[in-house]
């Protein structure tokens, strides 16, 4: 069980990271 938090845990901070990465370049796109 703690095994899959810890799994979800890790694929959420990857989907977070990408996002502020791809939020990251729009911004420097629209500069």
């Amino acid at each position: 069980m703690v095994t899959i938090i810890s799994y979800l845990a890790f694929l959420f901070s990857i989907l977070v990271l990408t996002l502020v990465i791809y939020l990251g370049l729009i911004k420097i796109k629209l500069i």
